[in-house]
């Protein structure tokens, strides 16, 4: 049975990044070890943005943590410790250029997710980390030298730290699939099981709005009424064939559940305004007549189905017309017929609680030794580059500090 002072497990942002770290602590070359399950490495991060790989954002700390939500303090020492500019710094430095968009988000130039990967590998050899493929945990086991790891081809390793970095459990096809999180019950945690996150939701009698599949809006209020409460949002939000996207929704599809309640708050300022729309445009037909509230008319007359707007102009508006128009555009509730599923959401909720995590090293609370990194931990971010970026973060402080604790 072979022994490496490090094994990590999973080869994404999380993996590489925990790899990378260990090895440029560790004395002698070699002593890392990288495994993979599938034949590829970094096979979701190619998927990442539609491939244009969206790995950062250019927010200053104090911005990007309140990002981050709830999770903000539990995930600041690892972010502080590799933020948005080592990880620029760590692609640079292996020729990876990058591209700030205006909304902040951040891409390699050549908006290609390939040059990502080829970025990390190039830093994972530099250090002289084993990558091994085709290579997939089937047991792990603790014992006083460390882990023993068995494999799916029946051979076994030795690890004197083993970092778990093998993310959750969206598109499982890559090799997300959750299934080390369950071994981790081996070593005493409890993962919470994995749900959809990023995800889009599918709206009951949506037929409608049909016609307005694409359309985009930016900064749209919500509340959401869900079974287990109600909360606010604001964000963009995207048009589909069958219900809503965009980040307004993905940011919060980990906390709904079918028969969820969405309301939208298309143009809440209407009630005061829309006095002032009729006295200027009385000739115009109501549709063209609200070009006030920037709301596409497809989109329009799909907010205030089934009254043909088209045909009525705004000095013909009665008290139950702009009753409706007010009541359509303020508060409109619909409500969820599905979520997406784990195999076509961009990320997940759930696994390893971050109460048997310590923050401030990545080491389990619960069997020394042992390490997370990524998505593999029960946390959800939204999106605009925190989900790369929180993986890269807690990998390379989990690699740091098992390579510490392993050379101390």
């Amino acid at each position: 049975m072979k022994h490496y002072s490090i094994i990590v497990v999973g080869a994404g942002p999380a993996g590489f990044c925990a790899a990378i770290s260990a090895a440029r602590i560790m004395p002698v070359k070699g002593h890392v070890m990288l495994l993979e399950g599938g034949d590829q490495s970094g096979r979701k991060l190619l998927l990442s943005g539609s491939g244009q790989c969206n790995f950062t954002n250019v927010l200053d700390k104090d911005a990007f943590l309140k990002k981050l939500g709830s999770y903000a303090m539990y995930l600041k020492p690892a972010y502080y410790n590799f933020d948005n500019v080592s990880l620029v710094s760590l692609l640079a430095e292996a020729g990876c250029k990058h591209f700030e968009r205006e909304d902040g988000k951040v891409f390699p130039a050549s908006f290609e997710a390939e040059d990502v990967r080829k970025a990390l590998l190039s830093q994972l050899f530099r250090v002289g980390v084993e990558l091994r493929c085709n290579t997939r945990l089937a047991s792990v086991k603790k014992t006083e030298a460390g882990f023993e790891l068995g494999l799916e081809n029946g051979s076994s390793l030795s690890a004197g730290k083993l970092i778990l970095c093998t993310g959750g459990a969206s598109y499982p096809q890559t090799g997300s699939d959750g299934k080390a999180a369950r071994l981790s019950k081996a070593l005493g945690h409890h993962p919470v099981p994995f749900r959809p996150h990023l995800s889009s939701v599918s709206i009951g009698y949506f037929d409608r709005f049909k016609k307005c599949a694409g359309i985009g809006l930016i900064g749209i209020q919500a509340k959401f009424i869900t079974q287990s409460g109600t909360f606010e949002a604001k964000g963009d939000l995207l048009i589909t064939h069958k219900g809503f996207s965009g980040p307004l929704i993905l940011d919060n599809s980990h906390l709904l559940a079918k028969g969820d309640e969405i309301v939208i708050k298309w143009f809440p300022d209407i009630e005061p305004l829309l006095p002032e729309m009729i006295k200027n445009s009385k000739r115009m037909s109501v549709i063209n007549g609200l070009w006030l509230t920037k709301i596409p008319p497809a989109l329009l007359r799909a907010i205030l189905s089934p009254v043909a707007y088209d045909l009525m102009t705004m000095s013909e508006l009665r008290k139950s017309d702009r009753n409706w128009i007010i009541e359509g555009l303020s508060s409109s509730s619909y409500y969820v017929k599905a979520l997406g599923n784990l195999s076509n959401s961009m990320a997940s909720a759930g696994g390893i609680p971050l109460s048997e995590i310590n923050a401030k090293t990545m080491e389990s609370r619960l069997c020394s030794g042992l390490y997370f990194a990524g998505e593999i931990m029960d946390y959800a971010l939204p999106t605009g580059g925190f989900n790369i970026q929180i993986a890269c973060s807690t990998g390379w402080l989990a690699g740091q500090q098992a390579a510490k604790q392993t050379t101390n």
